[in-house]
């Protein structure tokens, strides 16, 4: 098993299709392809492959940074990478491959990670572990972690 550096064009549908079965029960299936095409950043994101070179996990990175109006100032000067979507297959959960991907973006010339947490995935406190909240609104958390 392996993290590869950026997700060549010839994967990035598969990718998405790959991560939607586990933000299925959440997103409907146009919207998550369409914001995962928009947010993106191919070039800087991360896949975990297996020997035969099939997905178990990615970790996609996008280009926003935080609102330095309406969030914590302290990310003014910073910066920052979004992370879009974290996902690592069932099959390999416990073994310590989420920790490596989270991990990951700081090999990466970036001050700060954040990322927005769907209520109703229920995984705040997972987050929390590295990152602290720093806002919220109906329906996400939005945590950031300083490297």
């Amino acid at each position: 098993m392996y993290i590869r550096h950026g997700i060549p064009e010839e994967m990035r549908i598969e990718a998405i299709t790959w991560a939607f079965e586990y933000f299925k029960y959440v997103t409907p299936k146009d919207y998550f392809f369409a914001i995962l095409k928009q947010e993106t950043n191919w070039d800087i994101s991360a896949i975990l492959l297996n020997e035969e070179d099939k997905i178990m996990g990615l970790y996609l990175l996008g280009d926003k940074q935080l609102d330095s109006l309406t969030l914590n100032e302290k990310f003014i000067k910073l910066k920052g990478v979004e992370g879009v979507l974290l996902a690592v297959s069932e099959d390999i959960r416990g073994e310590g491959w989420g920790n490596k991907l989270k991990d990951y973006p700081k090999t990466l010339e970036f001050d700060y990670i954040w990322g927005q947490q769907l209520k109703s995935l229920n995984n705040l406190e997972d987050w929390l572990k590295r990152r602290e909240l720093i806002a919220e609104t109906k329906s996400v958390y939005i945590t950031a972690e300083i490297f």
